[in-house]
């Protein structure tokens, strides 16, 4: 009878010391830093092991060590004891000739080890620290401290031999940082994972993979077009201010002198207001200064302008100097969080209608309408609707105009001006021209 406890005691020794590798290795060091702040002991013994690289690789080793010495004992005790138990019940019922009973006991006696060693001393306890790991760590840290003081020399000898060897076939093993540090790419496809797995809402999901390519995207990717924007001349009188604040609905406006490439800086609305109180024209004194920032500038750099400045705006120059637009905090925060009207009558967003097209801005990014039907849309030369369908045209647009591109047809809804204001998009059968 004691055999057979033998062989079960080195069946759960193997199983601990599984679960020890496997709980220190997927340990939530942020639970237990958290835990470790609050006092408890416990968790001040394993954050000592998983903040000290040399001590976790210690650890490890240990568990290793003591996975190899558990599978050996068990492999040489266990399987003699019981293939000699099987040998004597094939022996005591006259089953067969010496030579044949050995044979069937060594064989019987390998697969029942090897079943309750896999279960009992692998995978029970590998399920275990992987879903339980901050407890499972908490518990079996504390003996495996002892365990590892215990078999440091031996530890060191094998690690020292084993590091040797490396660096004969040109490996230079060092004790790296045990933290885990992430590129922006597997980050999003953890996001991407998550979300498809029911981990994270879809609203989340999105807008952490919206934040993910923040920076990828440029000052002129989002800008509104100079067309659009709407400035105030210096000099604009009271009535005309008063006229302005009626049609539009912003919170900032850029004041220029002569025409929109000498803006000389931005109003805000309280500002207009207070001169329309005073009965005051616009004049470059009561502006406040604007950054510019060019074309190619990304996003994250954008921000950071407007962070140094102190602003919310800034205008964009083309290549040559000119003012190709203007962006806003808005615009930023709207590549995260999604499309924000400003004021009762604002316009610009998508919806479907009766016939179940998209309705979409002239200013909506072409890869944005892409993702809208699940597709990858691109163009080299151009980034908005409004530039694919002049691009596609050839032309000035005009209403009703219809072009296709990949598998999308995009009918003009309306103009404003020589560009695009609304698109109608709708899913075609064929797939249109492609850039």
């Amino acid at each position: 009878m004691i055999e057979f406890t033998i062989i079960a005691a080195l069946i759960l020794l193997n199983g601990v010391f599984v679960m020890a590798e496997f709980a220190i290795v997927g340990a939530p060091r942020a639970a237990i830093g958290a835990r470790a702040a609050r006092g408890d002991r416990l968790a001040r013994l394993v954050q000592g092991v998983l903040s000290d690289p040399r001590r976790q690789d210690r650890y490890i080793a240990t568990a290793q060590l003591g996975i190899t010495l558990a599978s050996l004992g068990l492999g040489m005790y266990g399987e003699h004891v019981l293939a000699d138990a099987i040998y004597g019940l094939l022996g005591a019922s006259g089953a067969a000739t010496w030579l044949v009973s050995h044979g069937v006991a060594s064989v019987l006696a390998v697969g029942i080890l090897t079943y309750f060693h896999i279960v009992i001393g692998e995978m029970v306890p590998k399920s275990l620290a992987l879903q339980q790991a901050e407890q499972m760590v908490r518990w079996i840290t504390p003996p495996m401290i002892w365990t590892t003081a215990l078999l440091f020399p031996l530890v060191l000898i094998l690690n020292g031999i084993g590091n040797r060897l490396l660096r004969t076939v040109g490996v230079n093993r060092q004790v790296q940082n045990p933290d885990r540090f992430y590129t922006s790419e597997e980050l999003q496809l953890i996001v991407q994972e998550s979300g498809e797995l029911g981990a994270l809402r879809s609203q989340p999901t999105q807008m952490l993979q919206e934040l993910f390519e923040f920076g990828d995207l440029t000052a002129g990717q989002v800008m509104v077009p100079r067309v659009r924007i709407s400035g105030i001349p210096a000099g604009m009188p009271p009535g005309g201010i008063r006229d302005l604040l009626r049609e539009t609905a912003h919170t900032r406006y850029p004041v220029y002198e002569r025409d929109l490439d000498h803006i000389v800086g931005m109003v805000h609305i309280k500002d207009l207001l207070g001169l329309l109180l005073r009965k005051e024209a616009v004049t470059a004194e009561h502006t406040r200064p604007v950054p510019v920032v060019p074309e190619t500038a990304p996003l994250d750099a954008v921000l950071s302008v407007m962070r140094q400045e102190r602003t919310q705006m800034a205008i964009v120059i083309d290549e040559h100097g000119g003012t190709a637009g203007m962006v806003t905090l808005e615009d930023l925060f709207e590549e995260v969080v999604g499309e924000i009207e400003e004021g009762a009558g604002a316009g610009g967003h998508v919806y479907r209608d009766r016939r179940g097209r998209l309705r979409v801005p002239g200013t909506m990014r072409v890869e944005e309408v892409g993702q809208e039907f699940d597709l990858d849309l691109e163009h080299e030369d151009v980034d908005s609707v409004s530039g694919l369908v002049l691009a596609l045209l050839g032309r000035t647009p005009a209403m009703g105009d219809t072009v296709t591109y990949d598998r999308l047809e995009f009918e003009v809804t309306a103009v404003k001006g020589h560009g695009v204001e609304e698109c109608a998009v709708s899913l075609t059968g064929e797939p249109g021209p492609q850039a």
